[in-house]
């Protein structure tokens, strides 16, 4: 039997992406098995969209890309592949091909970085073998992955125990996007080195509302807690160098028949500039049995508000650049381009 707090761990960690609507991709929808699905959004800041090239079989090509976004995400670049809507920037692969020993297939694909006029901006090229049933293999289908949300590690422990292998197509494709990537990610982020000087943002944790019991105070704690040991400053005092992040949170009855009477909960995380300015929104829509939140949050606390830092850190550090400032110390940053 799955115990409440479990339930409400898979619902946030259970995301799939979301076609573009308008000119934003959506690339962090999922749902539970009660509710509306659980939804991030944040204006486009430095995201890539990464076209599926036409120089591949059609399985190939969307692998590729696929492999491509997985790789830039890895790099805290917001990147996506299953929409034609968006994008800071547009990745466009270019592909040469030509036979390998035995049944192999030898790829040299050439990344074309471009702004959303579709000027070039610079380029990037990796190189690799494909076996015949790599290069021939079919669409992976489904919606495209959106790990960004939860950490990598997490990720395969719970491929792990779930008894699921890799794909030996998917870390194929992984290791021909893997340099090119690193490069495109050293491309649209810069050089940290160039940072040195900048002063680090600090995260005010203001107006967190509309949680009954202690789950105001619960979240905030949690959400500061998880921030600190990312190494990101936390102050509530705000200045120059403050993002503002907030959260408005609803409990209410399930009104429809359901086995057990359960209370949906509403999250409505939001950045802010200190004057006001939303920079970006993530929500999450879940459910608990009911009463469960009157009085004290406890774990639930946590496991939403683990789940909102995760999402929204790449977010904080697309702000923090666009202010010309580092989300985290030198120190404290634990990877360097």
């Amino acid at each position: 039997m799955i115990s409440p707090i479990r339930s409400f761990l898979l619902f946030i960690l259970i995301v799939a992406p979301l076609a573009g609507c308008g000119d934003l991709p959506r690339p962090f929808e999922g749902a539970g098995r009660e509710g509306d699905p659980a939804l991030l959004e944040l204006r486009d800041a430095n995201t890539v969209r990464v076209e599926i090239g036409e120089d591949l079989p059609d399985g190939a090509s969307v692998h590729l890309a696929r492999a491509m976004a997985r790789a830039l995400r890895a790099h805290d670049i917001p990147a996506y592949s299953d929409s034609k809507l968006g994008g800071d920037f547009i990745l466009r692969p270019n592909v040469q091909s030509r036979l390998a020993d035995g049944d192999a297939a030898f790829i040299d694909v050439t990344w074309v970085l471009m702004n959303p006029d579709g000027l070039a901006i610079d380029t990037a090229r990796g190189a690799g073998e494909l076996q015949a049933s790599q290069w021939f293999a079919q669409d992976p289908g489904g919606p495209e992955e959106s790990d960004l949300a939860v950490p990598q590690e997490l990720v395969e422990k719970i491929r792990t125990l779930q008894g699921q292998r890799i794909d030996p197509t998917q870390l194929a494709y992984d290791e021909l996007v893997r340099d090119p990537a690193s490069r495109i990610a050293f491309l649209i982020s810069g050089d940290r080195s160039d940072l040195a000087a900048a002063p680090v943002v600090k995260i005010a944790l203001i107006d967190f509302a509309g949680a009954p019991g202690d789950g105001n105070v619960a979240l905030a704690r949690s959400a500061g807690a998880l921030l600190r040991a990312k190494g990101i400053e936390v102050d509530n005092e705000i200045d120059d160098r403050s993002i503002i992040l907030s959260a408005t949170i609803e409990v209410k009855p399930v009104t429809r028949k359901t086995t057990s009477p359960l209370d949906q909960v509403l999250i409505d995380w939001v950045i802010m500039d200190p004057d006001g300015t939303e920079l970006g929104q993530m929500a999450q829509n879940n459910v608990v049995p009911r009463g469960r939140l009157d009085e004290r949050w406890g774990a639930v606390a946590s496991i939403a508000a683990q789940a909102a830092v995760d999402a929204l850190e790449g977010a904080l550090n697309q702000v923090a650049r666009k202010k010309g400032m580092m989300l985290k110390a030198d120190k404290k940053t634990v990877s360097t381009r």
